[in-house]
């Protein structure tokens, strides 16, 4: 489920459609899944640490946002 939802992140981000709707998109995918941070730094996705700073600047939550810089952190550093 997470490898899903770093792909079409990722898709939206590289179709650079409509901020608001991409905004929406995030904030209704990491507030229904307790722990997703923690979960998707872990996903085997080629832009798994992209999506995680891309989600970092458009959450409007900044806790939220801080945690996936975080998060984008450590995927990097896993490679």
């Amino acid at each position: 489920m997470f490898w899903l939802t770093v792909d079409t992140i990722a898709a939206q981000l590289a179709a650079d459609g409509d901020l608001t709707e991409l905004q929406d998109l995030i904030e209704g995918l990491t507030g229904r899944h307790s722990g997703f941070f923690e979960q998707a730094w872990r996903v085997d996705h080629p832009a798994t640490a992209q999506v995680l700073e891309a989600v970092g600047r458009l959450h409007r939550d900044r806790r939220v946002a801080k945690d996936a810089r975080k998060a984008a952190f450590k995927a990097r550093s896993r490679a």
